[in-house]
């Protein structure tokens, strides 16, 4: 059966989403269900971010004829800001490969008690050997294991916060209508959309017609909020148990038998290697257009340095370097819906 080109982007919008900071539940911990109740609220403003971000990303690059993400930037910020946009996008890029390689570590060393750097060394290795193969290793490993993240991270989800043995809504936490619950969902969804708007530049050359950029960028968020529900719920749930885990949902699983505990540690790696992968590319291709063209030699450097800088800490990463970059993405965010929804100039597309 032919799949559309919509759902094609939708599947890749999704995925970039699924990273370890998702799947270990630390991003959610720190960005939704501090908040109690409107956490949930602010899971879905995050969302619906995600999918007007991305409808309108596509409307861009398909009205300007756009393939690229350094296209984009200029066409938005001009010849001065955009090129400086991008060189802040690639250090985030970087500390993104570090937080992987970090949860790699602490991953190992909550599951199975191995020294922290044994963990990260691990993944790094496997990512030096992915990037060996450039695109074609990026692609074939997101293809095998992203379909696996997603429905394995629904399961999880529902079957934590159902399994749980008292009733499940009276154990949430108290919650809080300041603004600071909605501030933190802008905040997640921005830094998020920092990687996620770049990969949809590169998907943009397969929107023929306007149903393909509706259906990619709003399936596309709309995927990654019902699995962020499913697995918001059991860490309400959880709260007091959990709230100083750098992996919160290993705690939870791990009082569920081994099948359970397999397949989530399963969902956590493949979320660790794509996101680290995925985005140690990304800084590659970033390097390589300033000149460096030593592939090899620049990967082996990248992982050995993101090895080192892992141990400043996975939730330390999460929660003072992530929003240093969505308060910068909230800008984007803002300049790319208003150009997205309310530009009046003359289309080049139809």
């Amino acid at each position: 059966m032919k799949i559309s080109n919509g759902l094609k982007i939708a599947a890749v919008y999704g995925s970039v989403f699924l990273g370890a900071g998702f799947a270990s539940g630390q991003e959610l911990l720190q960005y939704f269900v501090g908040f109690g109740r409107m956490g949930l609220i602010g899971i879905l403003v995050a969302g619906l971010l995600f999918s007007l971000v991305g409808w309108a990303t596509l409307k861009i690059c398909r009205r300007e004829g756009i393939q690229n993400y350094s296209g984009l930037m200029r066409h938005l910020l001009g010849e001065r800001l955009g090129p400086i946009m991008e060189g802040l996008v690639a250090g985030f890029l970087f500390c993104l490969f570090v937080a992987m390689l970090a949860g790699a570590g602490a991953t190992g060393r909550e599951a199975f008690g191995f020294p922290f750097t044994m963990g990260a060394l691990i993944v790094g290795a496997i990512v030096f050997a992915i990037l060996c193969f450039g695109l074609q290793g990026i692609v074939k490993i997101n293809v095998i294991l992203a379909p696996f993240m997603l429905l394995g991270g629904i399961f999880i989800g529902l079957f934590s916060f159902f399994a749980y043995a008292t009733p499940v809504f009276s154990h949430f936490i108290g919650g809080t209508f300041a603004v600071a619950w909605l501030l933190s969902a802008m905040v997640y969804a921005s830094y998020n959309l920092v990687t996620g708007v770049p990969v949809l530049t590169a998907t943009s050359t397969l929107v023929e017609k306007k149903s393909d950029a509706m259906v990619g960028g709003l399936l596309g968020g709309g995927v990654i909020t019902i699995l962020g529900l499913c697995m918001a719920l059991p860490l309400f749930l959880y709260y007091n148990n959990v709230v100083n885990l750098e992996i919160p949902f290993l705690h939870i699983v791990f009082s569920y038998g081994h099948v359970v505990r397999w397949i989530y540690l399963g969902v956590l790696g493949s979320a660790l290697l794509t996101t680290a992968a995925c985005n140690a590319f990304a800084v590659l291709e970033w390097l390589k257009s300033r000149g460096f063209n030593h592939k090899i030699k620049a990967a082996g450097a990248l992982c050995v340095a993101g090895v080192l800088a892992a141990h400043v800490g996975f939730s330390n990463i999460i929660i003072f370097v992530y929003p240093l970059f969505g308060l910068l993405g909230i800008f984007k965010i803002v300049v790319i819906l208003l150009n997205g929804f309310c530009y009046n100039g003359n289309k080049k597309r139809n």
